[in-house]
């Protein structure tokens, strides 16, 4: 597992789709569907096309980037991006393969990712010794397992929504067994009786 930096999304708008459809994007919405580009050359060829008179090493490093974050960065990698318009940092974990999907006018060559947690940008660059104002639009996060291991261990707000469904179907089903319990209670005539459902409505909450 790799932990990359990704610098794309531009403007609000963008900012807010790639958080709404839980993607990550490269840019470069100029460019059509990139599916069929395997390699570096490939990428260098449809650049030049498109902007003749490119130097080759700028156009060699923009072609690397969008090639990595075709190929490179895989299923279950870590990402960060952080926002332009708000002081924070993004951080996801990759789901899915490159796709090319017209979101917006700026987005279209994404990836589904899972986004985990939200750092303030000070302190994730830090943490992480990176620097969020350096050219390169992707790059690697040398980083310790042991940081990365808190991600792993943060929810997504799909599966924080999924845990308060089950415990309040828990306890809908907990409360249905006490108020049968509170009616035989009611109807108990006998010491004993008595005693063994206070004991079983004890217990019941105890388990809880």
């Amino acid at each position: 597992m790799k932990f990359w930096l990704l610098k794309a999304a531009g403007t609000q708008e963008d900012e807010e789709a790639i958080l709404e459809n839980s993607i990550i994007t490269i840019g470069w919405s100029e460019f059509p569907d990139l599916a069929g580009v395997k390699e570096e050359a490939q990428m260098k060829k449809l650049m030049l096309e498109k902007y003749p008179g490119m130097p080759d090493e700028r156009c060699g490093a923009w072609a690397g980037e969008i090639c990595s974050f075709m190929h490179e960065i895989k299923k279950g990698d870590l990402v960060a991006v952080p926002l332009k318009t708000r002081n924070e940092v993004l951080v996801g974990r990759v789901s899915g393969d490159y796709e090319y999907r017209q979101v917006s006018n700026f987005v279209s060559h994404v990836r589904n990712v899972r986004w985990m947690k939200t750092l303030p940008k000070g302190d994730f660059e830090e943490e992480y010794e990176v620097d969020l104002n350096s050219p390169e639009t992707l790059s690697p996060i040398e980083a310790d397992p042991e940081k990365l291991s808190i991600f792993l261990k943060t929810k997504s707000i799909g599966a924080l929504l999924n845990d308060l469904n089950f415990a309040l179907e828990d306890l809908e089903t907990l409360r249905g067994r006490m108020l049968e319990l509170v009616y035989r209670l009611a109807e108990a005539e006998e010491i004993p009786e008595v005693r063994k459902i206070a004991a079983e409505m004890e217990r019941m909450l105890r388990e809880r």
